[in-house]
């Protein structure tokens, strides 16, 4: 055949229809691929979050018995309650979602019995307190001392979180694996269709962005509060467990737990509506933020409470120091919605290693402490005392 430039020309359309549409059919191909491999790491990533509130909820339930337990005051009883309606919640999102992870599905039934029979020994125990009185209900708490309910949940939760994160590692080596492919099917195409392939790459790199970014804004909502911004429950107890766990901290300075509670908190919100408490929450969050160091570590625990650790204090002279300027700090007037309203700041403190060497033991006498400022006049700090 004589090449002339006709023949080059239909040449070079047939190869870039050629090329076009195998560009066509790899990036539809890995397009889906990524959405579809997205979706399931963001659906693993909610079942990795449900299982994660109901250890925490267990855990929260566990410590508002043993408040009861040592105070013998029904409201640290009442205080957790709402956790049995939000692992029941979190159980039926599971067990509507199982077929979508085999680790789940191979232990839900186990799973579903073991929330259960803490449920069940909960609203026992909201019987025995209605029926028998608070009495009974401590006798009832300090008798199941060992808590088989309790620690065969929280194992069962932690073998299925290390198997369902394995998945979701799983997942994103799979993504990366494909990934890797792709780019080298488009240097191949790059070489005879260099312009789509490069529009192609564009897009791959969009998607890739894309899926980062939504990946990162997802591990953002796993340790973060979405209303102020600060660290949320699991964050700050995966925070303090991991300084526990280290050796060093005690020899470091130990460090101060604070539970904090804003008074009078409700009214605004019966009083001006729930977006002023809103407002207020994010405001006293800011107040906090600028009230501590950057080395400390502030966290909503949820509704008006909060949580600040204090690494490498241990000292009642510097944790009071830290918490008279939380406490001015939150006293200041606020302006919400045209008006101006005020709360104050009860703080309860515990220290590590002398008040324990345990997170649920700091918390709860942290707590104790809380009880005493709030019963104590409020907007004002205590000090855990063993007595």
């Amino acid at each position: 055949m004589k090449i002339t430039i006709d023949n080059v020309a239909l040449a070079a359309l047939i190869f870039a229809v050629v090329a076009i549409g195998a560009v066509s059919l790899v990036a539809t191909f890995s397009s889906e691929n990524l959405i579809t491999e997205n979706e399931r790491a963001l659906r693993t990533q909610r079942l990795v979050s449900s299982l994660e509130a109901i250890r925490f909820q267990s855990l929260a339930i566990n410590v508002g018995q043993q408040n009861f337990a040592i105070t013998g005051d029904e409201k640290n009883l009442l205080r957790y309650r709402e956790g049995v309606s939000e692992t029941e919640s979190e159980l039926k999102y599971l067990n509507e979602n199982q077929s979508t992870n085999a680790v789940l599905a191979a232990k839900f039934d186990e799973l579903k019995m073991a929330v259960n029979a803490v449920i069940a020994q909960e609203k026992e125990l909201v019987d025995i307190r209605r029926n028998s009185g608070f009495a009974a209900a401590q006798a009832q708490i300090r008798a199941r001392a060992d808590e088989p309910e309790f620690n065969r949940l929280h194992n069962l939760t932690y073998r299925m979180l290390v198997e369902v994160r394995k998945s979701l590692d799983k997942i994103e080596a799979d993504q990366a694996a494909f990934g890797k492919k792709v780019r080298r099917l488009i240097l191949v195409l790059i070489l005879s269709a260099a312009v789509i392939l490069i529009y192609l790459f564009a897009t791959l790199k969009r998607l890739n962005r894309k899926q980062r970014d939504d990946q990162a804004t997802m591990t953002h909502l796993a340790t973060h509060d979405a209303l102020t911004g600060l660290f949320n429950r699991p964050a700050v107890t995966d925070f303090i467990e991991t300084r526990l766990a280290d050796e060093s901290t005690a020899a470091l300075g130990g460090f101060t737990l604070m539970l904090l509670d804003l008074d009078g908190f409700k009214a605004v919100n019966d009083n001006l509506g729930h977006q002023a408490g809103d407002e207020l929450l994010k405001q006293a969050s800011t107040r906090m933020t600028l009230a501590i160091r950057e080395s400390d570590y502030l966290a909503r625990l949820g509704g008006d409470e909060f949580l600040v650790v204090l690494p490498q204090v241990s000292d009642e002279q510097t944790a009071q120091r830290v918490a008279s300027k939380l406490i001015d700090a939150i006293a200041t007037p606020y302006q919400i919605l045209g008006k101006t309203t005020g709360v104050t700041l009860s703080i309860g403190v515990s220290f590590f290693p002398k008040d324990g060497r345990d997170r649920v033991v700091l918390m709860q006498r942290a707590d104790a402490a809380l009880y005493k400022a709030k019963h104590g006049g409020r907007n004002q700090a205590r000090f855990f005392e063993p007595e």
